[in-house]
């Protein structure tokens, strides 16, 4: 079992920090293949178009200088990218690399503060889609172009970074990141693949709530062979009654919220095989470990390997 010091955060916040990033289609450059997602290479050919997740057509006029990111992942993203000398905001959560401190705090990814980023001048914004059509509007007002992410899966994650690179002319940078994750994902997939049996898992993100159809947990959960008990949900953060997952009794419960010994006190939950076999991980929000299974950005293959020890320790901790 994994404990780590507890910092009462709401759950409500860290559903809304799991739901972020991006996608594109517009070609720059000869295409390579890195395991079913294009990647590009060589110099961006500008005005270049991307469609956003939220459905957008943004066309970006020249290589842009100075970005402001308003999500953690994408700053992690322009970071990998070779890209951190031109952001020139992030959010108070943008705290990897150690270099994004450095970067003016423009406040949360939601409800960032309007008056510093026009301040900033920026000529791109990327930021999450919780991002008001207020402050949207009112950034592209000032001629910023504005890019909404919201991955959903671990293909939506590196199709993100080959756009991200596209975009600010880093196309080289982004296709090297993307095929090292593409191949470290592969690798973790077909050993997950050597399982004897099945695992069936219950990812808790704060009471209760799940990780369900549409998500990067859920996608990460398919690919390492294991069956997630809110994969059946309608919703993409369905939240369960304990009566379903006394039910559904998972062999694994990992909690991003909770701690275990508050999991273990709930009523009836001793009869579930996770808490019967002490198979309760715990990942504590805000923590290294919890932001790389989170964050749908570079680090995410560190976060699914975190996850596969977790769940098949006997297959990779040996």
């Amino acid at each position: 079992m994994k404990k780590k010091k507890l910092r009462r955060l709401s759950a409500s916040l860290i559903i809304l920090a799991l739901m972020v990033s991006f996608t594109g289609c517009q070609q720059s450059g000869t295409t390579t293949d890195a395991k079913g997602v294009e990647t590009k290479s060589g110099s961006t050919s500008y005005p270049v178009t991307v469609t956003d997740n939220a459905g957008n057509a943004v066309t970006i006029d020249k290589e842009p200088q100075k970005i402001v990111s308003l999500s953690p992942a994408t700053t992690e993203i322009l970071f990998a990218l070779d890209q951190g000398d031109k952001v020139v905001g992030r959010t108070k959560y943008c705290n990897y690399p150690e270099a994004a401190l450095a970067v003016t705090d423009v406040g949360s990814f939601n409800s960032p503060t309007l008056e510093k980023i026009i301040e900033l001048s920026p000529d791109l914004v990327v930021a999450s889609d919780f991002i008001s059509d207020d402050i949207k509007q009112q950034l592209e007002a000032t001629g910023a172009k504005v890019i909404t992410f919201n991955a959903a899966n671990i293909d939506g994650i590196l199709s993100n970074i080959v756009d991200t690179g596209e975009v600010t002319n880093a196309n080289d940078q982004a296709k090297a990141v993307v095929e090292k994750m593409a191949a470290e994902r592969e690798a973790l997939s077909e050993k997950a693949q050597t399982a004897k049996t099945q695992k069936v898992v219950f990812f808790d993100i704060g009471k209760f709530y799940s990780a369900g159809p549409g998500s990067t947990l859920d996608s990460m959960l398919t690919d390492l062979n294991a069956v997630n008990i809110a994969a059946d949900k309608t919703d993409q953060w369905p939240q369960l009654s304990t009566e379903e997952i006394i039910a559904d009794n998972p062999d694994v419960y990992i909690s991003l919220y909770t701690t275990p010994e508050e999991i273990k006190a709930t009523p009836g939950f001793d009869k579930i095989n996770a808490i019967i076999n002490d198979q309760v991980i715990y990942f504590e929000f805000l923590t290294l470990e919890s932001d790389m299974i989170q964050r749908p950005g570079p680090r995410i293959i560190e976060g699914m390997a975190l996850i596969a020890e977790s769940i098949y320790p006997e297959i990779f901790t040996k």
